[in-house]
């Protein structure tokens, strides 16, 4: 049972490292991409060699978040697809520790009553509901999945801070 459990975690890091979908580890002969400098457009996902299953975006104003788990991850994108190996420490200002768990419950919501669309933000100094503000950054600058979209109550989503949407 643990060299099956050996399997799989290699498997997943063999995945990760190659940039790949998991169902395709150990099946295809791409090489692993160079590792490009800190990636400034928003919208771009990225991992380092450094730090394995980490995977970083690069949100509106190009602040860096940190997405701390596979978990979480699924709860924004549907696949490993986009992902760039990138050098984190090309980056500046690197997120800071505070930040490194910031997303841990991160999420894209709506109400029923409403095609308005928000993302979990635990960055802010008040954890809160923004609103991404349209469809197109959505789905093109954030290749955020449709199908991840949660429903919760008004009262729930309710933006702390709506000043600040996702752009």
């Amino acid at each position: 049972m643990k060299r099956l459990q050996r399997l799989r975690r290699m498997c997943f890091a063999l995945a990760l490292g190659l940039g790949l979908s998991l169902t395709s580890a150990g099946v295809s002969t791409a090489a692993p991409e160079a590792v490009a400098a800190c990636p400034t457009e928003e919208g771009m996902r990225f991992k380092t060699p450094a730090t394995g299953d980490r995977v970083h975006l690069v949100g509106p104003k190009g602040f860096l978040y940190y997405i701390p788990n596979s978990t979480i991850y699924f709860k924004l994108w549907g696949s490993w697809d986009g992902i760039v190996t990138a050098d984190l420490s090309s980056c500046g200002k690197v997120p800071q520790p505070l930040n490194q768990t910031s997303w841990t419950n991160s999420m894209l919501a709506k109400t029923a009553d409403s095609d308005a669309v928000y993302i979990w933000d635990e960055t802010w100094p008040v954890d809160s509901y923004r609103h991404i503000v349209s469809w197109d950054v959505f789905t093109t600058k954030y290749h955020f999945d449709p199908a991840k979209i949660e429903e919760r109550y008004a009262w729930e989503i309710n933006p702390k801070l709506p000043d600040h949407p996702w752009t």
